[in-house]
């Protein structure tokens, strides 16, 4: 054998060796485990674990919003149906409200006929559409300083007993929203026209004097 040979069949058996060895000694999980067709393996990563809490937290935070809801709406429409619509006229500095059930109409002040041996608070009597019906003097008749009335002034037509009259006041303000658990006594401090009164109310920082309309129109 020359020595071209022998170094040639000497270098296959090193390779052959040194392939064993590293065969015999290569760690078993470097070794990839072969998985079926058609699947995909995932492995969670830290950024993934992370991201799972804060979803559902979210969840818990939005539920109990979109089922309280309808019932937050509920309640405020049964408050709201359960205020009653009052007319808010002024007299003096005052703020006085009545029923709106009660009242018919409101129109500008105008000329009244005189009525001999009548209340000082009967101011006259007015024809509206055909009907002949008393004007009184609200102020004076709850025992208020006489006030000097301008083009605000108006007549608001009642209906106490379904007997038509009017009521003059100095303005009118409009239509507010009173809960009936508003209402309170009136005062023992009101010296004037106390008997005239069912309570107080206050709203929107605002207080409204309730009239007892019976009682004030003598009816």
């Amino acid at each position: 054998m020359d020595i071209v040979a022998a170094r040639k069949k000497t270098a296959e058996w090193a390779r052959k060796q040194k392939k064993a060895e590293t065969e015999s000694t290569a760690p078993a999980h470097s070794v990839p485990a072969e998985k079926p067709s058609g699947t995909e393996s995932h492995v969670p990563s830290s950024s993934d674990a992370e991201k799972q809490p804060i979803m559902v937290k979210q969840v818990a935070v939005q539920e109990p919003r979109s089922e309280n809801a309808p019932e937050s709406e509920g309640a405020a429409r049964e408050i709201h149906a359960q205020e009653i619509e009052m007319l808010s006229f002024g007299l003096g500095r005052e703020e006085y409200v009545l029923p709106v059930d009660d009242v018919q109409e409101v129109l500008k002040s105008r000329e009244l006929t005189k009525v001999t041996n009548s209340p000082p608070y009967v101011l006259g009597v007015t024809s509206i559409r055909g009907t002949v019906l008393p004007v009184l003097d609200l102020g004076r008749r709850l025992g208020l300083p006489p006030a000097t009335r301008d083009d605000k002034a108006r007549i608001i037509i009642i209906s106490p007993n379904d007997e038509d009259a009017g009521i003059l006041v100095d303005r009118v303000s409009g239509v507010v929203r009173i809960s009936p658990d508003a209402i309170r006594p009136a005062p023992e401090t009101i010296e004037q026209g106390a008997e005239f009164l069912k309570g107080i109310a206050r709203k929107d920082d605002r207080l409204y004097i309730l009239l007892d309309l019976h009682k004030a129109v003598g009816a």
